[in-house]
C-alpha cells in the first residue's frame, strides 16, 4: 500500500504563517515536506504527489527542487500560463473564475481542520490571528483586476505573470530535473486544462504520458463511467515508486476521448500530439439563410470560400450574450450545465453547415480567423463552436479575444505553432475606425463527433454577461463582420481521419 500525507499550505486551514502564492515559495515549502515524509520510519524514501488544479500547480514547482525523494508526480488539471488560461482569457477578465477564487480560497484559509495535540483550539486561533487579514483571498480580490496586462507590473517592479504566480518561467527547470509527469485532465477543464496540458506536453523532455477525458474541473479527479482513475494513479506510482514493470511506459503516450463516439470506439491513442494525419480544413463564413436558427443573419458555414467582392453580415452588440451561469468556467465544486445555444445563437451572428453527409470527428485545436469593421475603438469577440440537431445547440467549445490584444508574437514556450497574443500593455492597439481588422486565435481543444445527419455552427458575440467582464458601451456599438473574397473569415477545424 501507500501512506498519504495531505498537507495545507501555510495561511489556511489549522497552519500558521501567510499564504505566497508564489511557485517559487511554494516549492521550498514542499521540499521540507518531503525531507519530513522521508525521514519517518514508515517511509522507503521514494515519494509521488498526485492531485488536481492548485495541487497539480505545486508538484510542477516542487520538481524544480531537485529533492531526491520526489521520484514521479501525477498532476491533473494544471495551468501553464494562469494569465491566459483563467484570468484573462484573450485579455478579458472571467469574472466567474475570479469570485469562485476569492471565495473558496477564503472558505480554505476559515475552515476548522481538527488537529489532535491542540485539544483545547489555542494553537488554531493563533495561527489564525497571526495571518489576520492578510490572506490569499483578500489578495486576489486586488491582484487580479490590478494586473490586466501580462507585463503588469507590481509597485516593486515584478512582473507577476511572467515570474513567481506563473509556471511555464520554470521549464527548464522542471526538464532538468527528469521527473516523470503522468498528465491527466478533461476537455471541458476550467484551466484550458486540455489546453495547457497539451502545451505542457510539448515542452517537456521528461518521462511523460497524458490522458483527456470527456470532464470539467468538477469532474477530472473522479471514478466515473469513462475511467477508474484511482486504478490509473496506482499504475504510474506502482511503476515509478515500487519498480513493479505494469507496461505502463510501453504504451502509447497519449490516451484521449471522442466524445460523440460509440462506445466501442470512444478511446483512441496517440503517439503525438496535433494527431499525425489531422487534416486541417477551412470552413468559410458565407450568406444565410440556413432556416436553422433565428439568428441575426442566419449564414452558411461551407468549405468554400467566398467568390464575392463585398459581403459582410451587419451586427449590433448585444450585451446580454452569454453561454450561461454553470459554464466550464463555473464547473469548479459543481458540474457545467450548459443551456441550449440556441437561446444565445438568436442573439449573434451565425454560420451553420447543412445537414452533415457523413461523420466528422474535430480533434484538435480549432482556429478562429475574423475580419470585421467597426467605429467602436474596442470590442471583445467570442466564438463558440456548437453541434446543432433539430432544435437543440450544443456547446462544444469557445474562444474569445480583445480586439486591441490582437497582435501577434512568439510564444516564449513550444505553443504547438497556434496564434500567441502577448497581451502586453505596449501592444495595444485600438480598433482603427472603419477600416477592416483582422483577429486570429485560437479555440479551447476538443475532440467530438459530429453525427451524420447533424450540423456544425458557429456563433460570433461580443459579450459573454454571465462570465466575463466586457465594458457596456452606450449606445451599443455597431460592427460589420466581413466574409468576401479579399477579406474571408473562417474557422480552421483539425479533421481527424476517419476510421
Amino acid at each position: 500500500g501507500y501512506a498519504v500525507i495531505v498537507v495545507e499550505r501555510p495561511g489556511t486551514g489549522a497552519s500558521f504563517g501567510v499564504m505566497n502564492a508564489s511557485f517559487e515559495v511554494g516549492a521550498k515549502e514542499v521540499n521540507e515536506i518531503l525531507d519530513w515524509i522521508a525521514a519517518q520510519n514508515w517511509c522507503n524514501g521514494n515519494i509521488g504527489m498526485y492531485g488536481d488544479s492548485f495541487q497539480a500547480m505545486i508538484q510542477f514547482a516542487a520538481v524544480t527542487t531537485g529533492n531526491s525523494h520526489l521520484k514521479a508526480i501525477f498532476p491533473t488539471s494544471s495551468g501553464l500560463d494562469l494569465y491566459s488560461a483563467v484570468t484573462y482569457p484573450g485579455g478579458v477578465y472571467n469574472k466567474t473564475f475570479g469570485s469562485f477564487f476569492s471565495w473558496s480560497t477564503s472558505f480554505l484559509e476559515s475552515v476548522l481542520t481538527p488537529v489532535d495535540s491542540d485539544k483545547d483550539g489555542l494553537l488554531l486561533a493563533q495561527a489564525r490571528k497571526e495571518r489576520s487579514g492578510s490572506t490569499l483571498a483578500k489578495q486576489s480580490e486586488v491582484w487580479f483586476r490590478k494586473f490586466p496586462f501580462r507585463d503588469s507590473t507590481t509597485s516593486n517592479g515584478i512582473k507577476i505573470w511572467e515570474g513567481p504566480a506563473n509556471l511555464y518561467p520554470l521549464l527548464d527547470r522542471i526538464n532538468q530535473s527528469g521527473i516523470p509527469v503522468y498528465m491527466t485532465t478533461g476537455w471541458y477543464d476550467l484551466f484550458s486544462g486540455a489546453g495547457d496540458m497539451f502545451l505542457w506536453y510539448a515542452n517537456l523532455t521528461v518521462p511523460k504520458r497524458m490522458i483527456i477525458r470527456p470532464a470539467d474541473h468538477s469532474e477530472v479527479e473522479k471514478n466515473q463511467f469513462d475511467l477508474d482513475f484511482g486504478a490509473e494513479a496506482h499504475r504510474w506510482f506502482d511503476y515509478w515508486l515500487k519498480g513493479i514493470d505494469n507496461g505502463i511506459m510501453k504504451e502509447p503516450p497519449i490516451y484521449y476521448y471522442v466524445m460523440g463516439a460509440s462506445k466501442k470506439d470512444e478511446w483512441r491513442t496517440s503517439d503525438q500530439w496535433p494527431l499525425a494525419k489531422q487534416r486541417l480544413t477551412r470552413f468559410y463564413f458565407g450568406e444565410g439563410k440556413t432556416g436553422s436558427v433565428a439568428s441575426i443573419n442566419d449564414g452558411f458555414l461551407r468549405p468554400e470560400a467566398s467568390s464575392h467582392k463585398d459581403a459582410t453580415d451587419a451586427y449590433t452588440v448585444d450585451y446580454s450574450a452569454t453561454s450561461g451561469k454553470y459554464s466550464l468556467w463555473y464547473a469548479i465544486n459543481w458540474p457545467r450545465n450548459y443551456p441550449n445555444m440556441r437561446s444565445n445563437d438568436e442573439k449573434a451572428l451565425t454560420y451553420t453547415t447543412p445537414p452533415l453527409e457523413s461523420d466528422m470527428e474535430v480533434t484538435g485545436h480549432p482556429v478562429v480567423h475574423l475580419w470585421f469593421v467597426s467605429d467602436a475603438s474596442d470590442l471583445d469577440f467570442f466564438v463558440y463552436l456548437e453541434e446543432v440537431e433539430g432544435s437543440q445547440s450544443t456547446y462544444i467549445t469557445q474562444g474569445n479575444l480583445r480586439a486591441s490584444h490582437r497582435a501577434l508574437s512568439k510564444a516564449p514556450f513550444n505553443n504547438l505553432g497556434l496564434p500567441y497574443h502577448r497581451h502586453y500593455k505596449s501592444d495595444l492597439a485600438p480598433i482603427p475606425a472603419g477600416e477592416p481588422v483582422e483577429l486570429v486565435f485560437d479555440l479551447i481543444p476538443t475532440s467530438h463527433l459530429f453525427r451524420t445527419g447533424n450540423r456544425i455552427r458557429i456563433t460570433v458575440t461580443c459579450a459573454d454577461v454571465d462570465n466575463f467582464e466586457t465594458p457596456v458601451i452606450n449606445p451599443a456599438p455597431k460592427l460589420k463582420l466581413l466574409r468576401d473574397m479579399n477579406y474571408l473569415s473562417f474557422i480552421q477545424l483539425p479533421m481527424a481521419q476517419s476510421r
